[in-house]
């Protein structure tokens, strides 16, 4: 960006620092006396978002252990985990999918990372919604499939956020 006005080194955006009309870098500013202002600043990661995709995650899988329909198979404790293939044992394994990674996203905060968790997220929602459609024959949905789709949309929302504000940080004033 610019050279130190002391030494004449190059100095990157992240370490010049303006000081009475000069901009100096972090080894001549160490000079001035002011241990605070010697450390270049770390360059800021989005996470904001990121707890919100885990908290969505867990509350997806907390979801799972309760009642997926009134009556029949799913109306107990782990009610969307039957033996048999239904829309709620999809959402179910998706909901244990996603739970690694979101904290991976969380950890980390790659593209790749967030795009699983959209992945898994989404298929947690649009299972959700299929078993709330769609219960198994002479059955109503429960609480279960809602408050999984709710924990999905949430990690969803989150990890989109994250991944937009990692790629556009707000400008430090």
């Amino acid at each position: 960006m610019a050279r130190c006005s002391a030494c004449e080194e190059p100095v990157c955006l992240s370490c010049a620092v303006p000081v009475r009309g000069r901009v100096l870098g972090p080894e001549c500013l160490a000079e001035l006396g002011d241990p605070t202002l010697t450390t270049p600043p770390e360059p800021a990661r989005a996470v904001a978002g990121s707890w919100g995709v885990v908290a969505g995650a867990v509350l997806g899988l907390l979801a799972t252990a309760g009642p997926w329909t009134r009556t029949g198979a799913g109306d107990r404790l782990l009610g969307a985990w039957v033996p048999s293939l239904r829309w709620s044992m999809i959402a179910a394994v998706a909901a244990v999918v996603l739970m690694p990674a979101s904290w991976w996203f969380r950890v980390h905060g790659s593209l790749s990372g967030g795009i699983l968790v959209i992945l898994g997220g989404t298929t947690v929602v649009s299972a959700s919604a299929l078993a709330i459609a769609f219960p198994p024959t002479f059955q109503d949905a429960s609480w279960g499939p809602w408050v999984a789709a709710i924990g999905g949309t949430i990690a969803v929302v989150g990890a989109i956020a994250s991944t937009l504000m990692e790629r556009h940080p707000r400008q430090g004033v």
